[in-house]
């Protein structure tokens, strides 16, 4: 791919992905998880803690600003405000795709956050089918030291590229890929789906070669089988990505079967994303399984308008979190884990 195209489709992606249009139009049934209120909380709300950690590093809340675009002029800033916001707020920072860092080594800069935000998890970012190739396992540590990070996403997103064009469609070779990552990384390997979700029989696949970091990703949120059929608007097919817009499994439903079809202990990470709106969409997730949650599609808005305003969502989130968890009588995200539901 040449330097151009490359370029030009991360401007594209930024302008697309916080448009409504590019929103899924089916939920990610979180709707359906109804806390039961508890009337006497026997609590003080300014000691209910929503205090987290990740990767060794404190968090005031479980929340990841989710992967977005790097390697432009434009993405350079948003990633420094997205940085500088999560470092004020207590939040961990996953960067976007870093392949262009590898292609071109004078776009690194946009990775570079750490004087940025110097406490927080910074997550590097690369993609499975670039994973796969020959020398991908190399490039991917190497993603791992441009940004000094603490840990390393993996996304998958087959369904994304085989709507993209020139997109990669030879995914063969990316499980042993990341089975030896897992061993030669030096930080923790977090896999991702990028918005159509991890099911069950995926998930027991990843766990049998090591994963224990799992973002499942449901729908809900972003939908980047319409972000890239949007791209195609020019091309010989355009509608053949439009039944896709909402394929795939939601957010509630994968944390759902995780638990009552899976194994699940305390050796596998689930973080939860996928259409993630509120402080109390947090907490659902909590509840349902999940450690963290995960959001871009609302940071994505926010940081457009500043630094102030994405550091007052966060903060906002925060604030709503510790309200669900005082109003179920939960003094900490270990006993919301608990939290009686209305059923």
């Amino acid at each position: 791919m040449n330097n151009a195209t490359i370029n030009d489709r991360k401007r594209e992606h930024l302008d697309l992905a916080g448009l409504p249009a590019m929103q899924m139009t089916n939920d990610n049934g979180l709707s359906e998880v109804k806390f039961e209120p508890c009337a006497i909380p026997e609590l003080n709300f300014n000691e209910v803690d929503t205090g987290s950690s990740l990767f060794g590093k404190s968090l005031r809340q479980p929340l990841i600003i989710a992967s977005m675009s790097g390697g432009t002029r434009s993405a350079r800033r948003l990633n420094e405000t997205l940085a500088a916001a999560a470092e004020q707020a207590g939040v961990a920072l996953g960067l976007g795709s870093m392949r262009i860092a590898i292609e071109q080594p004078d776009q690194r800069a946009s990775f570079q956050l750490r004087s940025v935000a110097p406490t927080i998890p910074i997550l590097a970012n690369i993609g499975g089918a670039q994973l796969a190739q020959p020398e991908g396992v190399d490039h991917a540590i190497r993603c791992i030291d441009i940004a000094q990070a603490d840990g390393l996403f993996v996304h998958l997103n087959p369904l994304q590229e085989v709507l993209q064009a020139n997109g990669d469609r030879q995914w063969r070779g990316v499980l042993k890929a990341i089975e030896t990552l897992i061993v030669k990384a030096p930080v923790p390997v977090i896999i991702k789906e990028v918005g159509h979700g991890i099911g069950p029989k995926t998930a027991k696949t990843l766990l049998d070669v090591g994963v224990r970091y799992l973002d499942i990703a449901g729908t809900g949120g972003t939908s980047w089988a319409a972000i890239e059929t949007e791209r195609n608007r020019a091309g010989n097919n355009p509608q053949m990505g439009e039944v896709f817009h909402n394929f795939g499994i939601n957010l509630h439903d994968s944390l759902k079967r995780m638990g009552t079809q899976l194994n699940i202990d305390d050796s596998l990470t689930l973080i939860a994303s996928g259409g993630i709106r509120s402080g109390l969409d947090v907490a659902k997730t909590i509840r349902l399984g999940a450690s963290f949650a995960s959001a871009a599609a609302p940071m994505l808005t926010a940081a457009q308008q500043g630094e102030s305003a994405l550091i007052e969502v966060l903060t906002q989130w925060q604030q709503q979190l510790q309200i669900c968890c005082f109003i179920t009588g939960s003094a900490s995200l270990t006993e919301l884990r608990h939290a009686a539901l209305i059923e």
